[in-house]
């Protein structure tokens, strides 16, 4: 134990050298910029934003620290609110348009270490009023939970929503569908699952774990294929949806390690690479959107229950994290005209604050209590609000700029 302890404390020296690839230089890139210094930054060049719903940027998502307090963000921007922790901004009726955003990180010294750029894409929820659209939510076990879909419909009641209507095979509790609240979320699920996995189960919704098979792959003349049409016949009338989110990479990325995290987001990607086939070969229409796999809980407390074959530190989980976001900004980046997205879900998320808190002894000795995170990767029910809300700026932004026709 004190050989690991020693090599996580080197680790942390050669945070910058270890993940060199992804730190983009002064010069190279006119979104990320690594300084004197560097601190390796990422931020999507587009943000969505809708009026109505908060958009924020949780400073400790964007760069890969121990201890975001370290340093000090300052956002340069026409629009939002800066405070401690984050940059926060409601658009109000009116306020639709592109505002350029310019993120600025700062060493002790007040010296610029890193900096960033991107552009707030604001929208009016009016636009998309009452206007009919469909949304299939793939993912894991964030996405079996059920509650960012809950919320996604919430919002649509609300205000100037669309008419959202969710599609899928599977509901709340682990149960089929039924009610308006659906999707395809197994938990402890992959990319690869998803596009190799063959079982008896998912017609049926119900989760068996390994017996379950793919909803999306089907054995066709004595061959496994992946049929996405064949999906839409079962569950949505034949109709491509308008939309398609894909929340994978929690499970992917787990067991890694600084050695072997690029091979394996390469096969991560590559199955990426083939659910979003699947869905543009029968329509090459719908909408696809990347969700960027949410960061753990600040907290080292909350992993302290991933033992044996699932052992992981928050801190090495959390360095995976921070580069497979990177990877899928360089790989989907600037794909808009083929229908695909990048949905900035990562910085939405308080890692402080937005992961379910239980009283716990301080130690055997002392029994005065304190709140200890209890899982370090599924957030609470607010963390699954700000996914929902992060969802849904992108979905209406994307609606009003493109006019998804009324059906």
């Amino acid at each position: 134990m004190v050989g690991r302890a020693w090599i996580y404390a080197c680790a942390s020296v050669l945070i910058l050298f270890a993940f060199a690839p992804i730190v983009r230089s002064q010069g190279t890139s006119p979104s990320n910029q690594a300084l004197p210094g560097q601190v390796r930054l990422i931020l999507p060049k587009t943000i969505y934003a809708v009026t109505g719903v908060e958009t924020n940027i949780f400073f400790d998502d964007v760069i890969l620290s121990p201890n975001a307090k370290d340093y000090v963000f300052d956002i340069l921007c026409a629009k939002g609110a800066l405070f401690d922790d984050r940059w926060a901004y409601t658009p109000v009726a009116g306020e639709a348009g592109d505002f350029p955003l310019t993120l600025e990180v700062r060493d002790k010294t007040n010296a610029i270490v890193a900096s960033g750029h991107a552009t707030i894409h604001v929208k009016a929820s009016a636009g998309a009023l009452g206007r009919p659209v469909t949304l299939l939510a793939v993912g894991d076990s964030l996405t079996e939970a059920s509650l960012y879909t809950q919320y996604l419909l919430e919002l649509a009641d609300h205000g100037n929503g669309p008419a959202l209507h969710l599609i899928g095979s599977r509901g709340p509790n682990n149960s089929p569908a039924h009610g308006s609240n659906r999707h395809e979320g197994y938990s402890g699920w992959t990319a690869e699952a998803f596009v190799t996995r063959n079982g008896p189960l998912s017609r049926s919704g119900y989760f068996k774990g390994e017996e379950t098979g793919s909803p999306f792959v089907y054995i066709e003349d004595g061959k496994q294929v992946l049929d996405f049409g064949r999906y839409c016949a079962e569950f949505n009338d034949h109709h491509a949806p308008d939309f398609v989110t894909f929340a994978l990479g929690t499970n992917d990325i787990f067991r890694g390690t600084d050695e072997t995290i690029d091979p394996l987001i390469d096969k991560i990607l590559g199955y990426f690479d083939q659910l979003v086939d699947m869905v543009h070969t029968f329509n090459p229409s719908t909408k696809i959107g990347i969700l960027l796999v949410i960061p753990p809980s600040s907290s080292q407390d909350g992993f302290r229950h991933y033992v044996d074959t699932e052992r992981q530190t928050r801190w090495q989980y959390r360095r995976n994290q921070h580069r497979l976001v990177g990877r899928m900004i360089q790989h989907y980046d600037g794909r808009e005209n083929e229908n695909i997205y990048l949905v900035p879900t990562y910085l939405a998320i308080d890692d402080a604050h937005d992961f379910v808190l239980r009283p716990s002894e301080w130690s055997a000795e002392n029994p005065e209590q304190i709140n200890r995170v209890i899982d370090g990767i599924h957030p609470s029910p607010v963390g699954y609000r700000h996914m929902g809300a992060t969802i849904y700026a992108w979905m209406l932004s994307t609606m009003v700029d493109h006019q998804v026709a009324k059906r």
